[in-house]
């Protein structure tokens, strides 16, 4: 523990006191400067000397700032190197001469690689070349030249380190309190500052009070949550309390989220940089741009982050699901040509000022990219670039300060490489993705940050997380840009200055010195053991030796070292040593639920939603059929679906996936097509063009026209021409090869058609609807009747006056072949044929044939029909009644369709939950008719 009990950091804050009156003289307005090891122990520092009698002319400043106050006038006018010029700087020479970068010198991350060395370099006054190798010798000849280029307008921080070494007798008697250098430069400035005044300093080995771990990160950062509520709970103020992280991912956004949720209020570094935030973003994705393409994807995508804004005649912003439906559906729209397409939406359609407004929007924004591209200079990139950010994005905080940044291209002028739309974008990225940005108001609340934050600090509470090997300490190696020696240090000597911070963070907590780590990873991978520098206070906590590998079993009967099993287990069970206090609303709930038996649990809370959930999780497990898993029985009235004709397709959708035939046509939910996805026709489209082809010319043959080959594949060109126009996505070798195939499919229909001809078989009708009154088709049931609508692709009369309709197919005929007069509707599965055949049957008196068709070389040009008897009908009724009485009676089960089709709406709904909840089902009463259909005792016949 801390020597004798005391406080290590109450000790070091007494000394400074001491110290600060030495430095006095007795004088209580002597000068005085002390330099802090950060901005938190700053404000704690003068909190302290101000109960203590020293503050009066007492300034309190880190070493960056002690620097600039000494440097900034003697170098004056000249101001510090910004980062940004500095990279812009480094491309320039890559750009002139790249040497042995050339490979790679048009890579951003070049440039940012050695703009990161020489930012580094730039600290030290010079670097030796000698004996370097020719990527270090190179790295340093363009750290020098990019330097150079900004030396009468900008300094380096050595320079600003040599001005303020000579200044420092303007800081009157200095004290530097707990001395932690961040890097050989930083601390040689120290080592002057500490030879001209006196040190407190403090080496004493801190140990931790108590040790935490748990699961993972996640369970360790809502482990902590509670503990600081319980502290909070006992009177300790907010602003004495500190949690210091090893690293910020995944730490700082875990405290972030999990603080948030506790009503922490607390301050440090923002968790989501403004890169992170729309604007930037849409930006940034706005100059990645192909301005030729104008990938609408892309676009759509950087207009639903609503940061880029456009109006319509009406002064209302675009409506985005309206665009969607616009360039997947009414026009679809891949890129480049496409885009003329709104053009062409006539003026009646209910699209037409979308088109036209999403076409202004589409020609101004890639006139003004275009514009930026051809631009000669920085400065006037600048220009275009701020007028595009006021003419497309909406303004706030975000906008002004991105507007800023946009507004100080200028200055690349001379420095950067040329000007481009991509050295615009990277140019602004490196400015956005430096900017600091914190939460909070520091002293108002629990201080948030690295370890490094935590040094020197005057706290009640400390707690470090993330106090695993290989996160503390960071692991280190050696970077082959920038050798040991260029940077005075090696990776030893950064490992014990990562070990020191610890150890004075630690030394910042006057009650409470908690370490809490986690046991294993949240992206998966080896267990976690306590980092090397924590074993000593486990050992003291437990009272013995504590092993690498058996740290869990030394440590286990140690009350000072809390375990969290899970986040479950701590939800449920209260461990007083970091707080009984669940963290958040939600672990309320859960240790309440977790009290009762299961049973009991459904009306525990007074919440409809909870309550909600746990009937929706109770009856799914249980197999019970209800709203939460597709009877909607109570609300049948609601369910009109047969109150206008339907087509028999539909029926067998129910049969497929009722729960699926639920959302699309009782709900009218679905899927938009995505014009860039479809690379290839698909089989639907593919049966469309085909059925469409042999439509037009079976009217020109009833209307009299000659039977002919070449006016056949006339009519094929012409449908696929147009159907290759509306689809940009399919690529073009593809749509090749599918088109021929139909070519070939057209040829072969041709010849068995003249066939069927010579047969007897003549066409009298093509794409024939029925269903709306006089051709109404009804079928009576034994609960009611139920009408039928519907478009037969071919009707043919027979020499000998029978009837025959047709029903085109292109795919494989396999999965029909049990449909026979036999098992006319396969066991209720399949309406189609003898719906048609009713219909047939209502135009004639003679017999009537009803068949598939398959048209294709895939379907092998098979025929499967039978003639519509009877017997056919009472098939139909029995199997059309099952589905009519589920549908009437609100039973919409989710078993999932088994197909090899692809279906998007199946992937959004989740093809195995809808298998878990149907399996569960499958011994439901009121699904026994349909249970029967898919078992095969249906009436029809077995499946």
């Amino acid at each position: 523990m801390s020597r004798a009990g005391v406080s290590v950091s109450h000790d070091a804050y007494e000394r400074l006191s001491a110290a600060v009156l030495r430095a006095k003289a007795g004088s209580p307005l002597a000068a005085v400067t002390v330099v802090v090891p950060s901005f938190g122990a700053g404000r704690d520092a003068l909190q302290y000397l101000g109960s203590h009698g020293g503050v009066a002319n007492t300034r309190v400043l880190t070493v960056a700032q002690v620097v600039d106050r000494l440097a900034a006038p003697a170098l004056s006018p000249r101001l510090a190197l910004p980062y940004p010029l500095l990279e812009a700087a480094v491309a320039r020479v890559l750009a002139d001469e790249p040497g042995v970068f050339a490979p790679v010198a048009d890579q951003a991350i070049t440039a940012q690689a050695i703009a990161g060395a020489s930012w580094r370099l730039a600290r030290f006054a010079g670097a030796d070349s000698a004996n370097a190798s020719a990527l270090v010798a190179d790295m340093l000849r363009v750290h020098r030249v990019a330097v150079g280029a900004h030396s009468a307008k900008y300094f380096l921080q050595h320079e600003a380190y040599t001005a303020a070494t000579a200044r420092i007798a303007e800081l009157g008697s200095v004290v530097v309190f707990l001395p932690s250098g961040g890097d050989p430069a930083e601390s040689a400035f120290l080592g002057r500052l500490q030879r001209v005044g006196e040190t407190v300093d403090d080496c004493a080995e801190v140990l931790a009070t108590m040790v935490v771990h748990a699961s993972d990160a996640d369970d360790e950062v809502r482990s902590v949550a509670r503990l600081v509520r319980s502290r909070l709970a006992a009177g300790v103020p907010g602003s004495r309390v500190g949690v210091f992280y090893g690293t910020a991912d995944p730490y700082l956004q875990l405290i972030h989220e999990h603080f948030a949720r506790a009503d922490v209020e607390f301050a440090g570094p923002q968790c989501h940089s403004l890169l992170d935030r729309p604007v930037a973003r849409s930006l940034l994705r706005l100059l990645e741009l192909d301005t030729e393409v104008m990938p609408r994807r892309e676009l759509l995508a950087i207009l639903a982050e609503r940061a880029v804004r456009w109006l319509d005649v009406d002064g209302q912003r675009l409506n985005q699901v309206r665009i969607e439906q616009l360039t997947r559906v009414a026009a679809p729209i891949v890129g480049g040509p496409d885009w003329d397409r709104l053009s062409e939406v006539p003026a009646d359609s209910y699209y037409s000022e979308t088109a036209a407004t999403l076409s202004d929007f589409v020609t101004a924004l890639q006139r003004d990219l275009r514009s930026l591209s051809s631009a000669s200079t920085w400065a006037d990139c600048s220009d275009q670039l701020v007028a595009l950010l006021d003419r497309f994005f909406v303004g706030g905080p975000d906008f002004a300060t991105v507007r800023a940044m946009a507004a100080g291209l200028g200055d690349m002028d001379g420095v950067a490489p040329p000007s481009t739309t991509r050295g615009v974008a990277e140019a602004m990225a490196v400015r956005i993705g430096t900017l600091p940005e914190t939460v909070g108001t520091f002293g108002a609340g629990v201080s948030v940050g690295p370890i490094a934050a935590g040094v020197g600090r005057d706290l009640d509470v400390v707690v470090v997380v993330g106090a695993a090997e290989g996160i503390v300490p960071a692991a280190r190696r050696e970077d082959p840009m920038l050798p040991s020696r260029l940077v005075e240090t090696t990776p030893a000597a950064e490992i014990e200055h990562q070990r020191r911070q610890l150890q004075l963070t630690l030394a910042a907590g006057t009650g409470d010195r908690v370490v809490t780590f986690p046991r294993g990873s949240l992206r998966g991978g080896a267990e976690k053991v306590p980092s090397r520098w924590l074993l000593p206070s486990l050992e003291a906590l437990a009272g013995g030796p504590v092993g690498v590998t058996s740290w869990q079993t030394d440590t286990a009967d140690a009350t000072a070292i809390v375990t969290v099993e899970s986040f479950d287990a701590a939800t449920q069970y209260a461990d007083a040593r970091i707080g009984a206090s669940p963290a958040t609303d939600t672990e309320w709930r859960l240790r309440a639920l977790a009290g009762v038996p299961a049973s009991g649990r459904q009306t525990l809370l007074d919440d409809a939603v909870v309550r909600a959930g746990m009937q929706m999780r109770s009856d799914r497990l249980n197999g019970r059929f209800t709203r939460f898993n597709g009877n909607v029985a109570d609300v049948r009235d609601l369910v009109t679906y047969f109150a206008d004709p339907v087509p028999p397709t539909r029926l067998e959708e129910w049969v497929t996936s009722p729960y699926l035939f639920f959302v699309r046509r009782i709900l009218k939910v679905d899927d938009l097509p995505d014009p860039d996805n479809a690379a290839a026709i698909d089989p639907l489209t593919r049966g469309n063009l085909v059925h469409l082809v042999l439509e037009i010319y079976i009217r020109e043959c009833i209307a009299g026209a000659p039977r002919s080959l070449d006016r056949l594949l006339d009519i094929g060109e012409d449908v696929l021409a147009e159907a290759r126009f509306g689809s940009p996505g399919w690529l073009p070798q593809l749509w090749e090869k599918d088109s021929s195939v139909i070519r070939r499919d057209l040829m072969e229909w041709f010849a068995r058609d003249n066939r069927e001809l010579s047969e007897g078989w003549t066409p009298t009708a093509a794409e024939q609807d029925f269903g709306p009154p006089p051709d109404e088709v009804v079928l009576d049931l034994a609960d009611g009747s139920i009408r039928f609508s519907g478009t037969v692709d071919r009707i043919d009369r027979h020499s000998d006056g029978r009837l025959r309709v047709t029903d085109y197919k292109t795919g494989k005929a396999d999965s029909y072949g049990q449909q026979t007069a036999d098992t006319p509707t396969v066991g209720g599965r399949r309406f189609q044929l003898p719906v048609y055949g009713l219909y047939a049957r209502s135009l004639v008196a003679e017999p009537v044939v009803a068949r598939y068709w398959f048209v294709s070389s895939k379907g092998k040009f098979a025929e499967i029909g039978y003639t519509v008897t009877d017997s056919v009908i009472d098939a139909l009724r029995d199997g059309v009644g099952v589905v009519h009485r589920a549908i009437s009676a609100g039973y919409f089960p989710p078993m999932p369709p088994h197909t090899h089709w692809e279906d998007q709406l199946l992937d959004l709904i989740g093809e195995p939950g809808m298998e878990r909840a149907w399996v569960a089902l499958e011994s439901t009463p009121e699904l026994a008719e349909f249970i029967a259909i898919h078992n095969g005792d249906a009436s029809g016949g077995p499946s």
